[in-house]
């Protein structure tokens, strides 16, 4: 008997939510016709552009950390030598091209020590074991997910794919 009196009590109070929000719902769409108003009228208005002001920073002050005074590097007051030095030409670092390796896992069992690796070099397939040579690429270490590859003395993770 408790539960019907709440539901008595409970579902006017409901309905009268629900039509309030039909209600509000439904004053808005009156058949009045909204009065648009266009304008052909643009007005300009010019943007004030204001000129910047400079601002000389005073750079002469005590070094924190070391306690010294910063030198002007405009007085010149330091002699450079005229000597013949000799300057070393920059190395030239050609960058290395790897070739297109795919690690697509371990063909062998994953208990044994000396696991088997399936690579994929340059569209070729080769079964590798840790420490072996395919096409210059050395494999150094591997597990189930990646394998560590060396080549040209360029150490690359190769992560495993699908």
């Amino acid at each position: 008997m408790k539960n019907k009196k709440t539901i008595y009590i409970l579902l006017p109070i409901v309905l009268l939510i629900w039509g309030a929000v039909m209600y509000q719902f439904f004053s808005f769409s009156t058949s009045e016709e909204l009065q648009t108003t266009t304008s052909n009228e643009f007005v300009l208005k010019p943007i004030e552009i204001k000129e910047r002001d400079t601002v000389a920073i005073n750079v002469k002050y005590r070094d924190p950390f070391l306690g010294k005074m910063y030198a002007e590097k405009g007085n010149g007051t330091v002699a450079k030598k005229k000597g013949t030095n000799l300057k070393k030409a920059p190395k030239i670092v050609e960058p290395i091209v790897w070739p297109a390796i795919v690690y697509k896992g371990i063909v062998s069992d994953t208990k044994e020590k000396n696991k088997v690796f399936m690579l994929i070099i340059n569209g070729q397939t080769f079964l590798m074991r840790k420490g072996e040579t395919e096409n210059e690429i050395f494999l150094k270490e591997g597990d189930r997910e990646s394998v560590y590859v060396k080549y040209k003395g360029n150490l690359n993770l190769i992560l495993l794919q699908e």
